[in-house]
């Protein structure tokens, strides 16, 4: 298990370079993800290459981590990455929501998410002067439809996304980290899971393209799950669940995680720590041997 220390460690590492640059270039993303052979070989292969096999991690993980997270030595770790994190923040979510849109719309949805994000950096930079405090209101806006274990497993599938050693590796892990926390009862939602995996590569993609940036990777999870329960919500009440009406939530929850550098800096922690859960080898118990 990670102390706070360790964990602390890990993250700075992730945080290798000066946290002062541009986000100057699009992605484009040439793969078409949809049917469900896709998903079912993309949750398959990440999988395997984590050695988690289904079933391999179940009844071991839940309740461990839920009370772990108020130490002062997380919270210490917490405060840190928010103070490197504030100053990028504004430029990252313009950008982020941008390529959710070229994924889901092309340029001109993405243009036009990415402009609202602009127009509303007055905002991010309102909300942020002299304070650095945790929105814990929208942390507990829903409840998580996915179990402890399933959640630990998509925070695993993130992390090696983001310290992935190839672009096609990185995708296929995301994919998969967002496909295991999306609601499935919902049919509408259902058919849209394939748009929100092509916007999760996406993002990936263009997080990914600067070491300052990659750890981001670790919000997938917290953004699909959300996205995945406005999205049911949505689909309750009757409104039709479009590409562009995805788009449009899956931006505006990426804008939540990243809005507060306390909560973004959180959510990546809190990633790193429920996915050292999972990829840690499990202890060694040894029979007695009677003489």
């Amino acid at each position: 298990m990670l102390d706070g220390e360790t964990l602390q460690q890990e993250l700075t590492n992730e945080f290798e370079s000066e946290f002062e640059y541009e986000l100057q270039n699009e992605y484009e993303v040439q793969h078409e993800y949809e049917g469900e052979e896709f998903l079912g070989g993309l949750i398959g292969g990440a999988m395997n290459a984590l050695g988690l096999g289904e079933g391999e991690y179940e009844g071991e993980y839940e309740g461990e981590y839920e009370s772990e997270y108020e130490s002062e030595a997380f919270l210490s770790t917490v405060r840190r990455l928010a103070g490197r994190l504030k100053p990028i923040l504004p430029k990252v979510i313009p950008h982020a929501t941008r390529l959710i849109g070229n994924a889901i719309g092309g340029p001109q949805l993405g243009a036009a998410l990415g402009q609202m994000m602009r127009e509303s950096e007055y905002e991010f930079e309102y909300e942020t002067a002299g304070q650095m405090e945790f929105e814990g209101g929208w942390a507990g806006e829903f409840e998580s439809a996915a179990t402890p274990q399933t959640e630990a497993v998509a925070e695993a599938l993130a992390g090696a996304a983001a310290k992935a050693q190839n672009e096609a590796e990185a995708e296929a892990f995301a994919g998969a980290a967002v496909t295991r926390v999306l609601p499935t009862k919902a049919a509408a939602v259902q058919k849209q899971i394939p748009t929100i995996v092509k916007a999760s590569a996406q993002l990936t993609r263009g997080l990914r393209q600067n070491p300052t940036t990659r750890p981001l990777v670790r919000i997938l999870p917290t953004v699909a799950m959300r996205t995945g329960q406005v999205l049911t919500q949505k689909a309750a009440q009757g409104q039709q669940i479009t590409r562009p009406v995805v788009a449009q939530v899956m931006a505006a929850q990426t804008r939540k995680a990243l809005k507060n550098p306390m909560t973004a800096a959180r959510i990546v922690a809190n990633s790193a720590k429920v996915a050292q859960k999972v990829t840690q080898p499990a202890p060694v118990v040894r029979k007695k041997v009677r003489g």
